[in-house]
């Protein structure tokens, strides 16, 4: 009996309110970007491609922490891996930009291609702006027009009011 006295007082002695991703981002929207990061941070190291993508963000903008282009882009490459659809477009965008440390538009096509077959109405348009004026690839405005569409679709007004004004 003493034995298991002892089990129950190392058990609850243990912090067991482990925390969640849904934390770190309520956190962060919450401007307590600190708290924020140290939640996401050993859930991103432990391999959670929200988290990573969450971490990638704070590190980008520097919330929370100090700023660091390369982190952010490392924790972005390791959320895109798992599937992370947000990582991958910020890294298609961070390619557009130059913000990679180059400016690369066909790794760019390639990241939004990635994130528009998976749903994400930005990357769509990106895409369709990069068909359209032939930068990473070839100029198609019939692709450019089908990508642009496709996003309008899913509610993206910007792609809406492009293929208004120039497509029409």
């Amino acid at each position: 009996m003493k034995y298991f006295a002892l089990l129950i007082s190392i058990i609850f002695s243990f912090n067991v309110t482990a925390n969640t991703v849904a934390e770190g981002y309520d956190a962060v929207k919450n401007g307590n970007y600190k708290k924020g990061f140290d939640i996401l941070l050993p859930l991103a190291d432990s391999g959670d491609p929200d988290a990573q993508y969450g971490v990638g963000i704070l590190f980008k903008e520097g919330w929370g922490t100090n700023k660091n282009v390369q982190k952010a882009y490392e924790y972005y490459q390791k959320a895109a891996a798992k599937g992370n659809v947000g990582a991958m477009f910020d890294i298609g965008y961070s390619y557009q930009t130059g913000d990679s440390g180059s400016k690369d538009y066909k790794k760019a096509a390639e990241w939004f291609e990635k994130a528009a077959e998976k749903g994400h109405p930005v990357a769509m348009y990106g895409l369709g702006g990069l068909y359209f004026n032939g930068l990473g690839v070839s100029k198609d405005i019939e692709i450019a027009k089908k990508w642009y569409q496709k996003s309008a679709e899913l509610g993206y007004q910007p792609a809406a009011t492009f293929i208004k004004q120039y497509l029409q």
